[in-house]
């Protein structure tokens, strides 16, 4: 039976996305488009052939969605974010893990030598030679190896047969806000590590997200890893550089009921809305589960015959009342658009995200699994 929220993910918003970001790009610049977290949301099956037809290289977090990419993509080239011990830590589990990774051709983070040395004996026992990528930690303090320590792992690299070294690259902590100084500062700390090294002929050293490539352009490169921009959606609100990119996804449903409501009923739970007057509520079969914040009870509107339809009360689990006492002729089974591909509308994700106090990211990455996906043009 198919889903009541249905998403229409627009395929030419993607292409129009990649290749406005191209166009940032000097011409020998690669591009690396991250897909982790089911595309932000919008869908593995309904993009990867989209994205990777436009990529250079394709980004993930875990070996579960490295292995899983490489079964539907087998020609553009995987860079897994995750440090090769995010595979199990100890035995044969971890082994196989790596193992796999290895036969799969997924490039590989490291961040110690003891990552290292698990990928070259993965590596040994398929007969092949793979590739990594090293990550420096330049002032994120999450995930990397120091700058200091870098020329060293560098050269326990060089010295295993069986592991090519074809990458380097940092993460910005703030390269999404209006004060760049400390991107500035991570981008010198960085080229200085690598400076250290000495001769990196054929290394692509890459660090800029999307807000660094839209708007510190000196972080570009070799390579960049645009994730939100990919989907349409501004990496901040403080960005200095807008582009005029295209959210890619619209989210709908069929109005489920529609009933008139005296004064001084309460809506949901908690009773945290009042009518002051007669009224009309409609109910929409969304909710927290599917990824429809809670805490825009009250806050949020949705689309119903192009009017605005304030949601009253509380976020259920899943469903949520909206007032349609504004809006005329409306009846049950009428299209609600709960999220607009307009980047000014009220219940555009940017808005949303706004209301909620978080960004854009979270809105689309929590999109639940009854949220059926559809590509459109």
């Amino acid at each position: 039976m198919d889903s009541c929220l249905r998403a229409e993910i627009s395929a030419s918003a993607i292409r129009a996305n990649l290749a406005l970001l191209r166009r940032q790009l000097k011409p020998a610049t690669r591009l690396c488009a991250v897909v982790k977290a089911d595309c932000y949301g919008h869908g593995w099956d309904q993009l990867l052939d989209v994205i990777a037809a436009q990529a250079d290289c394709l980004a993930v977090a875990s070996p579960l969605e490295a292995l899983q990419l490489r079964k539907q993509v087998r020609e553009v080239p995987i860079l897994m974010f995750f440090a090769v011990s995010a595979c199990r830590t100890q035995g044969a589990e971890t082994r196989d893990a790596v193992e796999e990774l290895v036969l799969q051709d997924v490039m590989l983070t490291v961040v110690s030598p003891a990552e290292v040395a698990r990928v070259g004996e993965a590596a040994e026992r398929a007969r092949k030679t793979t590739r990594v990528h090293v990550k420096i930690d330049t002032g994120m303090t999450r995930s990397g190896v120091t700058p200091t320590a870098l020329p060293a792992l560098v050269e326990n690299i060089r010295r295993r047969r069986s592991v090519n070294l074809t990458g380097i690259y940092t993460h910005f902590a703030s390269a999404d806000e209006g004060d760049k100084s400390f991107a500035q500062e991570q981008l010198r700390r960085f080229l200085d590590a690598l400076d250290a090294c000495g001769y990196l002929e054929g290394v692509t050293r890459h660090a800029a997200n999307s807000a660094a490539t839209i708007d510190l352009p000196e972080t570009q490169l070799d390579m960049v890893r645009p994730g939100i921009a990919v989907y349409g959606y501004q990496p901040s609100g403080q960005m200095h550089t807008k582009l005029p990119l295209r959210p890619a996804l619209r989210l709908t449903c069929p109005l489920m009921q529609v009933r008139d409501v005296p004064a001084g009923v309460s809506a949901s739970y908690g009773q945290t809305y009042r009518f002051t007057r007669p009224g009309r509520i409609g109910l929409v079969p969304i909710g927290y589960a599917d990824g429809y914040l809670r805490c825009l009870s009250n806050k949020a509107v949705v689309r119903v015959r192009g009017r605005d339809a304030p949601v009253r009360g509380r976020v259920c689990m899943d469903q949520i009342v909206v007032d349609l006492t504004d809006v005329p002729d409306v009846r049950q089974g009428d299209e609600v658009e709960i999220i607009s591909a307009d980047p000014a509308a009220p219940n555009s994700v940017e808005n949303l995200a706004r209301l909620a106090e978080t960004i854009p990211y979270e809105i689309t990455c929590r999109l639940g699994g009854r949220v059926q996906r559809k590509l459109v043009n």
